[in-house]
C-alpha cells in the first residue's frame, strides 16, 4: 500500500518592495557572474566576488525555507510512478536548489573562499535533504524511493 503524498504547493509569500527588488539584484547579479562549475580546473574568482556568491547563496536558501513546506517534502518518501514524481510538490523544490548547488560546488574550488565562509553547505545540505534524493527500489516494488539522509559533501 501506497502512503499519500503531500500535495501543499510552495508558499505564496507576498514579498515586500525591499524584498523583491533584493530578489531582483541577486537575480541580476547572478546573471552577471554566471557559474562554471562542470570544469575541473575554474578560474579563481576576486575574494570580494566569492564573498557575494555566499551572501547570494545564503539568500536563496533563506527564500527557500520561505517558500516550501519543509515538512511536506520530507513525508515525501516513495512515489508509485514517474508521472507522480513529476507532478509532486517535490519537483519545484528541486529546481530551485539547482542555483544553489551549482554555487557551492563552485565555491568549494575556489581558493579565495575561507572555510569558515562554506558553512553555507551545512545548511544546504540539510535544505537538500529535506528535499531528498530519489533512487529506485531494490526490491522492484516501488517505483521510486526518496531518501533524506544523504553526505553531500565531507566537511
Amino acid at each position: 500500500m501506497l502512503e499519500k503524498l503531500p500535495t501543499s504547493k510552495p508558499k505564496e509569500t507576498v514579498l515586500t518592495a525591499e524584498e523583491r527588488e533584493e530578489n531582483e539584484r541577486d537575480e541580476a547579479w547572478m546573471a552577471q557572474h554566471p557559474v562554471n562549475d562542470r570544469d575541473t580546473e575554474v578560474e579563481q574568482d576576486f575574494s570580494e566576488i566569492c564573498v557575494e556568491r555566499v551572501t547570494v547563496c545564503e539568500r536563496l536558501l533563506s527564500r527557500f525555507e520561505l517558500t516550501y513546506d519543509l515538512e511536506a517534502l520530507r513525508a515525501i518518501t516513495q512515489f508509485s510512478s514517474k508521472e507522480e514524481r513529476e507532478s509532486s510538490i517535490r519537483q519545484p523544490a528541486l529546481q530551485a536548489l539547482i542555483p544553489m548547488f551549482q554555487t557551492i560546488r563552485y565555491l568549494r574550488k575556489q581558493k579565495a573562499v575561507e572555510r569558515e565562509a562554506l558553512k553555507v553547505l551545512t545548511r544546504y545540505t540539510v535544505v537538500s535533504n529535506v528535499v531528498g534524493n530519489v533512487t529506485g527500489d531494490p526490491n522492484g516494488k516501488i517505483f521510486d524511493i526518496v531518501v533524506h539522509n544523504r553526505t553531500i559533501w565531507p566537511y
